[in-house]
Protein backbone atom coordinates (compact mmCIF):
# COMPACT_ATOMS: atom_id res chain seq x y z
CA UNK A 1 0.00 0.00 0.00
CA UNK A 2 2.82 2.72 0.80
CA UNK A 3 4.78 1.80 -2.42
CA UNK A 4 1.10 2.34 -4.16
CA UNK A 5 0.77 5.60 -2.61
CA UNK A 6 4.33 6.80 -3.41
CA UNK A 7 4.13 5.56 -6.64
CA UNK A 8 0.71 7.62 -7.33
CA UNK A 9 2.42 10.79 -5.88
CA UNK A 10 5.75 10.01 -8.67
CA UNK A 11 3.72 9.53 -11.54
CA UNK A 12 1.66 12.54 -10.94
CA UNK A 13 4.52 15.01 -12.25
CA UNK A 14 3.24 17.73 -9.50
CA UNK A 15 4.60 16.73 -6.22
CA UNK A 16 7.91 18.69 -5.56
CA UNK A 17 8.57 16.44 -1.86
CA UNK A 18 6.08 14.04 0.01
CA UNK A 19 6.08 12.31 3.29
CA UNK A 20 4.29 8.77 3.82
CA UNK A 21 3.23 7.67 7.50
CA UNK A 22 2.00 4.64 8.41
CA UNK A 23 0.55 3.75 11.36
CA UNK A 24 -0.32 0.42 12.37
CA UNK A 25 -2.14 -0.47 15.93
CA UNK A 26 -3.30 -3.38 17.79
CA UNK A 27 -4.81 -3.44 21.16
CA UNK A 28 -7.35 -3.74 23.49
CA UNK A 29 -9.86 -1.74 25.03
CA UNK A 30 -12.16 -2.66 28.42
CA UNK A 31 -15.15 -1.12 29.75
CA UNK A 32 -15.93 -1.66 34.07
CA UNK A 33 -19.21 -0.67 35.19
CA UNK A 34 -17.91 -1.13 38.98
CA UNK A 35 -15.68 -3.77 39.15
CA UNK A 36 -16.79 -5.52 36.42
CA UNK A 37 -15.60 -5.88 32.92
CA UNK A 38 -18.93 -4.96 31.01
CA UNK A 39 -17.40 -5.60 27.26
CA UNK A 40 -14.18 -5.57 25.82
CA UNK A 41 -12.89 -5.16 22.27
CA UNK A 42 -10.08 -6.15 19.60
CA UNK A 43 -8.86 -3.09 17.68
CA UNK A 44 -7.08 -3.64 14.67
CA UNK A 45 -6.08 -0.58 12.05
CA UNK A 46 -3.75 0.57 9.78
CA UNK A 47 -3.77 4.27 8.44
CA UNK A 48 -1.40 6.10 5.61
CA UNK A 49 -0.83 9.89 6.83
CA UNK A 50 0.68 11.58 3.17
CA UNK A 51 1.39 15.24 2.90
CA UNK A 52 2.21 16.45 -0.45
CA UNK A 53 4.54 19.63 -1.38
CA UNK A 54 4.38 21.93 -4.48
CA UNK A 55 6.81 24.46 -5.59
CA UNK A 56 6.62 27.68 -6.70
CA UNK A 57 8.17 31.20 -7.59
CA UNK A 58 6.66 34.59 -6.17
CA UNK A 59 8.32 37.75 -5.31
CA UNK A 60 7.34 36.75 -1.72
CA UNK A 61 8.28 35.55 1.51
CA UNK A 62 11.29 33.52 0.61
CA UNK A 63 14.28 35.56 -0.41
CA UNK A 64 15.21 34.00 -3.11
CA UNK A 65 11.59 34.27 -4.66
CA UNK A 66 10.91 30.17 -3.65
CA UNK A 67 7.83 28.87 -2.54
CA UNK A 68 6.28 25.99 -1.25
CA UNK A 69 2.82 24.89 -0.41
CA UNK A 70 1.97 21.58 1.78
CA UNK A 71 -1.46 19.37 2.04
CA UNK A 72 -1.80 16.32 4.45
CA UNK A 73 -4.32 14.08 3.20
CA UNK A 74 -5.49 10.23 5.20
CA UNK A 75 -5.30 7.48 2.83
CA UNK A 76 -7.86 4.12 4.11
CA UNK A 77 -5.65 0.92 3.80
CA UNK A 78 -7.74 -1.15 1.13
CA UNK A 79 -8.60 2.33 -1.30
CA UNK A 80 -8.72 1.57 -4.74
CA UNK A 81 -5.49 3.14 -7.00
CA UNK A 82 -8.29 5.41 -8.64
CA UNK A 83 -9.76 6.71 -4.91
CA UNK A 84 -5.77 7.34 -4.05
CA UNK A 85 -5.11 9.03 -7.23
CA UNK A 86 -8.17 11.58 -6.32
CA UNK A 87 -7.42 12.09 -2.76
CA UNK A 88 -3.83 13.16 -4.09
CA UNK A 89 -4.86 15.01 -6.27
CA UNK A 90 -6.81 17.41 -5.00
CA UNK A 91 -4.00 17.55 -2.06
CA UNK A 92 -1.66 18.61 -4.77
CA UNK A 93 -4.33 21.10 -5.73
CA UNK A 94 -4.55 22.77 -2.17
CA UNK A 95 -0.82 22.39 -2.28
CA UNK A 96 -0.27 24.35 -5.09
CA UNK A 97 -2.40 27.23 -4.12
CA UNK A 98 -0.47 27.93 -0.95
CA UNK A 99 2.76 30.52 -1.49
CA UNK A 100 4.14 29.77 2.18
CA UNK A 101 8.02 30.54 1.90
CA UNK A 102 10.40 27.46 0.82
CA UNK A 103 11.91 25.49 3.49
CA UNK A 104 14.09 22.05 3.08
CA UNK A 105 12.74 18.74 4.44
CA UNK A 106 15.33 16.64 6.38
CA UNK A 107 18.03 14.15 4.86
CA UNK A 108 18.79 10.87 6.62
CA UNK A 109 20.64 11.51 9.26
CA UNK A 110 23.45 9.37 10.65
CA UNK A 111 21.98 9.75 14.56
CA UNK A 112 19.81 6.74 15.48
CA UNK A 113 18.01 7.88 18.51
CA UNK A 114 16.38 4.77 20.64
CA UNK A 115 12.57 4.85 21.99
CA UNK A 116 12.91 3.59 25.35
CA UNK A 117 11.79 0.10 26.44
CA UNK A 118 8.51 -0.68 27.98
CA UNK A 119 7.69 -3.31 30.47
CA UNK A 120 4.34 -3.94 28.20
CA UNK A 121 7.32 -5.08 25.66
CA UNK A 122 7.27 -8.68 27.03
CA UNK A 123 3.83 -9.35 27.96
CA UNK A 124 0.95 -10.83 25.40
CA UNK A 125 -2.13 -8.33 25.44
CA UNK A 126 -4.29 -10.22 27.96
CA UNK A 127 -1.13 -10.13 30.28
CA UNK A 128 -1.04 -6.38 29.84
CA UNK A 129 -4.79 -4.93 30.46
CA UNK A 130 -5.01 -7.29 33.50
CA UNK A 131 -2.00 -5.89 34.99
CA UNK A 132 -3.12 -2.32 34.10
CA UNK A 133 -6.67 -2.92 35.89
CA UNK A 134 -5.44 -4.92 39.14
CA UNK A 135 -3.06 -1.61 39.40
CA UNK A 136 -6.25 0.63 38.79
CA UNK A 137 -8.66 -1.11 41.28
CA UNK A 138 -6.05 -1.61 43.66
CA UNK A 139 -7.42 0.83 46.49
CA UNK A 140 -11.15 0.31 44.89
CA UNK A 141 -13.26 1.20 48.36
CA UNK A 142 -10.99 3.18 49.77
CA UNK A 143 -12.94 4.68 52.98
CA UNK A 144 -15.97 4.41 51.67
CA UNK A 145 -15.01 5.35 48.04
CA UNK A 146 -15.54 3.16 45.12
CA UNK A 147 -14.83 3.30 41.16
CA UNK A 148 -18.16 3.73 39.52
CA UNK A 149 -17.20 2.94 36.02
CA UNK A 150 -13.71 2.63 34.66
CA UNK A 151 -12.01 2.27 30.36
CA UNK A 152 -9.15 0.76 29.74
CA UNK A 153 -7.22 1.43 26.05
CA UNK A 154 -4.01 0.02 25.75
CA UNK A 155 -2.52 -0.71 22.20
CA UNK A 156 1.06 -1.35 20.28
CA UNK A 157 2.04 1.26 17.98
CA UNK A 158 4.21 0.65 14.45
CA UNK A 159 5.16 3.57 12.93
CA UNK A 160 7.17 3.96 9.53
CA UNK A 161 8.18 7.12 7.63
CA UNK A 162 9.60 7.69 4.23
CA UNK A 163 10.14 10.47 2.51
CA UNK A 164 11.08 11.97 -0.89
CA UNK A 165 14.60 12.91 0.74
CA UNK A 166 15.58 9.41 1.46
CA UNK A 167 14.44 8.77 4.68
CA UNK A 168 12.62 5.80 5.69
CA UNK A 169 12.57 4.76 9.76
CA UNK A 170 9.99 3.04 11.74
CA UNK A 171 9.59 2.63 15.63
CA UNK A 172 7.44 1.35 17.93
CA UNK A 173 5.61 2.72 21.44
CA UNK A 174 3.15 1.70 23.28
CA UNK A 175 0.10 4.22 24.24
CA UNK A 176 -2.31 3.66 27.41
CA UNK A 177 -5.28 5.76 28.24
CA UNK A 178 -7.68 5.29 31.40
CA UNK A 179 -10.27 7.33 32.29
CA UNK A 180 -12.31 6.80 35.65
CA UNK A 181 -15.74 7.87 37.73
CA UNK A 182 -15.18 7.52 41.33
CA UNK A 183 -18.23 8.70 43.95
CA UNK A 184 -18.21 8.73 47.47
CA UNK A 185 -21.10 8.93 49.93
CA UNK A 186 -24.38 7.61 49.64
CA UNK A 187 -26.63 7.48 46.66
CA UNK A 188 -28.65 10.45 46.62
CA UNK A 189 -27.19 11.67 50.45
CA UNK A 190 -24.55 14.20 49.82
CA UNK A 191 -22.60 11.72 47.14
CA UNK A 192 -19.73 13.27 45.63
CA UNK A 193 -18.31 11.93 41.59
CA UNK A 194 -15.36 12.82 40.40
CA UNK A 195 -13.93 12.17 37.30
CA UNK A 196 -10.10 12.13 36.26
CA UNK A 197 -7.64 10.47 32.91
CA UNK A 198 -4.65 9.45 32.80
CA UNK A 199 -1.84 8.46 29.88
CA UNK A 200 0.96 5.93 29.70
CA UNK A 201 3.35 3.97 28.28
CA UNK A 202 4.80 1.97 30.69
CA UNK A 203 3.45 -0.98 33.09
CA UNK A 204 3.85 1.44 36.71
CA UNK A 205 1.49 -0.35 38.82
CA UNK A 206 2.47 1.92 42.14
CA UNK A 207 1.95 5.08 39.79
CA UNK A 208 -0.88 3.43 38.32
CA UNK A 209 -2.45 2.79 41.20
CA UNK A 210 -1.72 6.10 43.24
CA UNK A 211 -3.86 7.69 40.54
CA UNK A 212 -7.14 6.29 41.40
CA UNK A 213 -6.27 6.05 44.97
CA UNK A 214 -5.84 10.05 44.41
CA UNK A 215 -9.01 10.12 43.51
CA UNK A 216 -10.49 8.43 46.09
CA UNK A 217 -9.43 10.07 48.44
CA UNK A 218 -10.35 13.50 46.88
CA UNK A 219 -13.94 12.25 46.66
CA UNK A 220 -13.90 11.63 50.36
CA UNK A 221 -12.54 14.88 50.67
CA UNK A 222 -14.97 16.32 49.11
CA UNK A 223 -18.19 15.17 51.12
CA UNK A 224 -16.47 17.17 54.20
CA UNK A 225 -15.24 20.59 52.10
CA UNK A 226 -16.31 24.09 53.00
CA UNK A 227 -16.76 26.78 50.51
CA UNK A 228 -13.39 28.45 49.68
CA UNK A 229 -12.75 31.58 52.13
CA UNK A 230 -11.97 34.94 50.86
CA UNK A 231 -7.78 35.01 50.67
CA UNK A 232 -4.86 37.33 50.40
CA UNK A 233 -1.53 37.01 50.47
CA UNK A 234 -1.24 33.34 50.07
CA UNK A 235 0.90 31.30 47.44
CA UNK A 236 -1.00 28.21 45.31
CA UNK A 237 0.35 25.28 45.12
CA UNK A 238 0.13 23.07 42.34
CA UNK A 239 1.34 19.72 41.41
CA UNK A 240 1.83 16.68 39.24
CA UNK A 241 0.17 17.61 35.60
CA UNK A 242 -1.32 20.65 37.14
CA UNK A 243 2.44 21.67 37.56
CA UNK A 244 3.34 20.58 34.56
CA UNK A 245 0.96 22.75 32.97
CA UNK A 246 2.29 25.84 34.54
CA UNK A 247 6.13 24.65 33.44
CA UNK A 248 5.00 24.18 29.79
CA UNK A 249 4.83 27.97 29.74
CA UNK A 250 8.38 28.40 28.94
CA UNK A 251 8.71 25.32 27.25
CA UNK A 252 6.24 26.60 24.19
CA UNK A 253 7.63 30.43 24.68
CA UNK A 254 11.09 28.68 23.77
CA UNK A 255 10.09 27.46 20.20
CA UNK A 256 11.34 28.80 16.95
CA UNK A 257 7.76 28.60 15.42
CA UNK A 258 6.79 31.24 18.47
CA UNK A 259 9.59 33.43 17.57
CA UNK A 260 9.47 33.09 13.75
CA UNK A 261 4.87 34.22 14.39
CA UNK A 262 5.93 37.04 16.88
CA UNK A 263 3.78 35.64 20.26
CA UNK A 264 7.30 34.25 22.23
CA UNK A 265 7.60 36.25 25.37
CA UNK A 266 11.02 35.74 25.13
CA UNK A 267 13.76 34.91 22.85
CA UNK A 268 17.56 34.06 22.61
CA UNK A 269 19.85 35.39 25.29
CA UNK A 270 16.78 36.86 27.23
CA UNK A 271 16.64 36.65 31.21
CA UNK A 272 13.55 34.55 31.81
CA UNK A 273 13.95 36.01 35.51
CA UNK A 274 13.83 39.51 34.24
CA UNK A 275 16.51 39.72 36.45
CA UNK A 276 15.00 39.74 39.58
CA UNK A 277 13.23 37.37 42.74
CA UNK A 278 13.84 35.12 45.46
CA UNK A 279 12.70 32.36 43.34
CA UNK A 280 14.20 28.94 41.86
CA UNK A 281 16.93 28.69 38.63
CA UNK A 282 15.28 27.25 35.54
CA UNK A 283 16.74 25.20 34.04
CA UNK A 284 15.17 23.66 30.38
CA UNK A 285 16.09 21.29 28.11
CA UNK A 286 13.81 19.60 25.09
CA UNK A 287 13.24 15.77 25.18
CA UNK A 288 12.49 13.27 22.57
CA UNK A 289 11.16 10.76 24.41
CA UNK A 290 10.36 10.11 28.38
CA UNK A 291 10.24 6.59 29.98
CA UNK A 292 6.43 6.41 30.58
CA UNK A 293 5.27 9.01 28.17
CA UNK A 294 2.96 8.11 25.44
CA UNK A 295 3.91 11.39 23.70
CA UNK A 296 7.50 10.94 22.53
CA UNK A 297 8.66 9.60 19.41
CA UNK A 298 12.56 9.15 18.37
CA UNK A 299 11.60 11.02 15.09
CA UNK A 300 9.50 13.91 14.41
CA UNK A 301 6.70 13.52 11.22
CA UNK A 302 9.27 14.96 9.13
CA UNK A 303 11.51 12.05 9.63
CA UNK A 304 13.83 14.40 11.55
CA UNK A 305 16.48 12.48 14.17
CA UNK A 306 15.90 13.55 17.26
CA UNK A 307 18.39 14.27 20.22
CA UNK A 308 18.20 16.45 23.59
CA UNK A 309 18.47 20.37 23.55
CA UNK A 310 19.15 23.07 26.00
CA UNK A 311 16.93 25.97 25.97
CA UNK A 312 17.30 27.54 29.47
CA UNK A 313 19.99 27.68 31.63
CA UNK A 314 19.81 29.67 34.95
CA UNK A 315 17.42 31.39 33.31
CA UNK A 316 18.80 32.55 30.44
CA UNK A 317 17.77 31.26 27.14
CA UNK A 318 20.35 29.30 24.85
CA UNK A 319 18.14 27.79 22.07
CA UNK A 320 14.54 26.91 20.53
CA UNK A 321 12.77 24.23 20.00
CA UNK A 322 13.53 24.89 15.76
CA UNK A 323 12.03 21.95 13.51
CA UNK A 324 13.49 22.24 9.73
CA UNK A 325 10.74 24.58 8.62
CA UNK A 326 11.51 27.79 11.43
CA UNK A 327 14.94 26.73 11.57
CA UNK A 328 15.77 27.32 7.68
CA UNK A 329 13.56 30.48 8.44
CA UNK A 330 14.88 31.74 11.26
CA UNK A 331 18.82 30.66 10.58
CA UNK A 332 19.02 28.33 13.05
CA UNK A 333 20.30 25.02 13.94
CA UNK A 334 17.06 22.76 13.31
CA UNK A 335 16.42 20.02 16.23
CA UNK A 336 13.23 18.63 14.60
CA UNK A 337 9.76 19.37 16.61
CA UNK A 338 10.59 18.19 20.00
CA UNK A 339 7.11 17.55 22.51
CA UNK A 340 8.41 16.88 25.98
CA UNK A 341 10.80 18.23 28.21
CA UNK A 342 12.71 18.39 31.78
CA UNK A 343 13.13 21.03 34.26
CA UNK A 344 15.37 21.15 36.82
CA UNK A 345 14.16 20.86 40.57
CA UNK A 346 14.74 23.48 42.98
CA UNK A 347 16.52 24.17 46.03
CA UNK A 348 13.77 22.73 48.89
CA UNK A 349 12.14 19.51 49.32
CA UNK A 350 8.12 18.99 48.40
CA UNK A 351 7.38 18.21 51.99
CA UNK A 352 9.02 21.99 53.46
CA UNK A 353 7.06 23.69 50.81
CA UNK A 354 3.75 21.54 51.62
CA UNK A 355 4.60 22.93 55.29
CA UNK A 356 4.35 26.58 54.11
CA UNK A 357 0.58 28.38 54.41
CA UNK A 358 -1.16 28.02 50.99
CA UNK A 359 -4.21 26.77 48.65
CA UNK A 360 -3.71 23.73 47.06
CA UNK A 361 -5.82 23.26 44.04
CA UNK A 362 -6.42 19.37 43.21
CA UNK A 363 -8.61 19.37 40.70
CA UNK A 364 -10.23 22.39 38.52
CA UNK A 365 -13.11 22.64 36.78
CA UNK A 366 -10.93 23.77 33.44
CA UNK A 367 -7.41 24.91 34.31
CA UNK A 368 -6.06 26.89 31.49
CA UNK A 369 -2.82 28.23 30.94
CA UNK A 370 -1.89 30.79 28.27
CA UNK A 371 1.22 30.59 26.76
CA UNK A 372 0.78 33.48 24.67
CA UNK A 373 0.58 36.31 27.80
CA UNK A 374 0.91 34.04 30.97
CA UNK A 375 -2.66 34.00 32.20
CA UNK A 376 -3.84 31.09 34.29
CA UNK A 377 -6.60 30.13 36.52
CA UNK A 378 -9.68 27.93 36.71
CA UNK A 379 -12.89 27.47 38.85
CA UNK A 380 -11.90 25.19 42.09
CA UNK A 381 -13.41 21.65 42.23
CA UNK A 382 -11.55 20.82 45.19
CA UNK A 383 -8.60 21.94 47.14
CA UNK A 384 -6.89 22.25 50.37
CA UNK A 385 -6.45 24.86 52.38
CA UNK A 386 -3.14 25.19 54.59
CA UNK A 387 -2.76 27.53 57.18
CA UNK A 388 -1.40 27.03 61.17
CA UNK A 389 -0.48 23.88 59.95
CA UNK A 390 -4.26 22.66 59.44
CA UNK A 391 -5.35 21.46 55.87
CA UNK A 392 -8.73 22.38 55.23
CA UNK A 393 -10.90 20.62 51.94
CA UNK A 394 -12.45 23.60 50.19
CA UNK A 395 -14.11 23.63 46.94
CA UNK A 396 -15.65 26.42 44.64
CA UNK A 397 -14.21 29.99 43.39
CA UNK A 398 -11.71 30.22 41.24
CA UNK A 399 -7.94 31.36 41.15
CA UNK A 400 -6.69 33.73 38.42
CA UNK A 401 -3.02 35.09 37.87
CA UNK A 402 -0.05 35.94 35.47
CA UNK A 403 3.05 33.87 34.67
CA UNK A 404 5.02 37.41 33.66
CA UNK A 405 3.80 39.03 37.50
CA UNK A 406 5.27 35.40 39.28
CA UNK A 407 8.82 35.62 37.09
CA UNK A 408 11.78 35.13 38.96
CA UNK A 409 9.74 34.05 41.75
CA UNK A 410 8.62 30.81 41.57
CA UNK A 411 9.19 27.59 43.87
CA UNK A 412 9.80 24.20 42.70
CA UNK A 413 10.14 21.28 44.44
CA UNK A 414 13.91 19.24 44.60
CA UNK A 415 11.99 15.92 43.90
CA UNK A 416 10.72 15.53 40.21
CA UNK A 417 7.99 13.10 38.63
CA UNK A 418 7.21 12.22 35.49
CA UNK A 419 3.93 13.15 33.58
CA UNK A 420 2.69 12.36 29.97
CA UNK A 421 4.15 16.14 29.13
CA UNK A 422 7.43 16.19 30.78
CA UNK A 423 9.79 15.00 34.12
CA UNK A 424 9.52 18.06 36.06
CA UNK A 425 9.54 19.15 39.94
CA UNK A 426 6.41 17.58 41.75
CA UNK A 427 4.89 20.73 42.97
CA UNK A 428 5.79 24.45 42.63
CA UNK A 429 4.43 27.17 44.73
CA UNK A 430 3.36 30.34 42.52
CA UNK A 431 3.09 33.83 44.82
CA UNK A 432 1.56 36.18 42.89
CA UNK A 433 -2.03 34.68 42.35
CA UNK A 434 -6.01 35.91 43.14
CA UNK A 435 -8.20 33.95 44.71
CA UNK A 436 -11.71 34.13 44.47
CA UNK A 437 -14.18 32.99 47.19
CA UNK A 438 -16.72 30.06 46.72
CA UNK A 439 -20.61 30.76 47.55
Amino acid sequence: MLETIKDIIVKSGRASEYRISQRRKSGLEWYFVKDKLDSARDVETTLYDVTVYVDGLAAADGADGRTRGECTVLVQPGSAAAEISAIIGRALDTAAGMKNAWFPLPKPSAWQPIQPASRFDGLTPLQAMEAVRAALYRHDGLDGASINSLEIFLSCQRQRLVTSTGVDVAWSSWVGFSEFVVNAGKRGQDEVELYADLRFADLDEAQLSEATRRQLAAARDRLVAVPTPALSGLPLLLAGKLAADVYEYWFENAQAMAVYEKRAAFGPGDDVAAGGGDGDLLNLRAVPTLAGSPLGAPYDLTGFALKPVDLIRDNQVVGLVAASKYAHYLKLPATGAIQLFELGGGRTLQAELRQRDHLEVLTFSDFFVDSTTGDFGGEIRLGYLVRDGRRQPVYGGAVTGNLVENRGRLLLSSEREGTPMALAPTCCLLPAVSVTPGG
